[in-house]
């Protein structure tokens, strides 16, 4: 696992498993940072963002896996269908 500031998410991989704690996933979070992770697990690699989330300053284990799936089609069909931009899909690491 590479040292780094910034974890970003680069699509999602299907049947496969945590490369941060090893549990089979339906759907993996890929990452050039961590290798493909569980949402849940990359939940816990980020840190709080409270001006980004409300709540606990961090996005849902379910959010993260729409964004994975988002940007699986492209920077541009996630600025004109969902709003996101490359920003979007950057976290700072806890």
């Amino acid at each position: 696992m590479a040292t780094t500031n910034i974890i970003t998410i680069n699509g999602y991989t299907q049947e496969c498993h945590c490369e941060h704690c090893g549990r089979p996933l339906k759907l993996g979070v890929k990452t050039s940072e961590v290798g493909t992770i569980g949402a849940d697990c990359f939940v816990k690699l980020i840190a709080k963002d409270k001006k980004r989330y409300s709540g606990n300053g961090k996005p849902s284990a379910e959010m993260v896996k729409q964004y994975a799936i988002i940007i699986t089609k492209g920077l541009e069909y996630a600025a004109r269908c969902h709003g996101l931009y490359a920003r979007s899909f950057q976290f700072q690491a806890a």
